[in-house]
This record gives C-alpha cells, structure tokens and sequence, in this order.
C-alpha cells in the first residue's frame, strides 16, 4: 500500500473544509475589529457634540464611510452609527449575507453651556 498516496488524499478532502474555517475566521476578526473602530469613533463624535462642533461630525462620518442617526430630545441626546462590511468567506455569506451591518449606539446628556 502507498502511504504517500494515501497522504496525499487526505490532504486534499480536508483542505478545503480547513480554508473556508480559515477565511471564516479572519472574516469575524475583521467583524470585531471594525466594531472596535466604531466604538472609538462613537466617542470622537460625542465629544465633538460635547464641543459644539456638530458642523464637523459630518465631515467626520462621511471620511469614516459611516452612517449616523441622531435623536435629540430637550438635553437627551442619541447617537448610533453604522457602517457596512463586506464578507468574504463562502458559507459566512450565507449566514450573515453578503454585507454586514456593524452599528454601536450611545446615549449622553448634552452639556448646558453657562
């Protein structure tokens, strides 16, 4: 019997069950270090509200390629963005479909200027 043979059949059964478990990792990977990134954007966008700079925070979202909804109610205010990811891995798109959408939401009192 031909062990390198046999060898060589195994390899090529598993791997591309083991390629797509690889491109499904780096694919959440990429998932929670965009989430990352939104959450520290989440925080520069509530200090620019916290300054007043709110003519700014489109400039800023828009160079970020996210999306931002607001609700302001008396000194409540909401802020929640997102923002789009394109999944790679083959069986992960028919999970979580070809675009996934990343978004953080955060709620702060807005300062009273004295």
């Amino acid at each position: 019997m031909n062990k390198k043979g046999q060898a060589l059949i195994e390899f090529i059964l598993i791997m591309p069950v083991f390629m797509i478990i690889v491109m499904s990792l780096i694919d959440i990977g990429n998932i929670y270090m965009k989430k990352y990134e939104l959450n520290n954007d989440l925080q520069i966008v509530e200090q620019m509200y916290q300054n007043n700079n709110i003519q700014k925070v489109a400039l800023y979202t828009a160079n970020k390629n996210v999306t931002i909804e607001e609700e302001i109610n008396d000194d409540l205010i909401t802020i929640k963005l997102k923002k789009r990811l394109k999944i790679n891995a083959p069986i992960l798109t028919n999970i979580l479909g070809n675009d996934y959408i990343i978004e953080t939401e955060k709620t702060f009192y807005k300062e009273n200027e004295q």
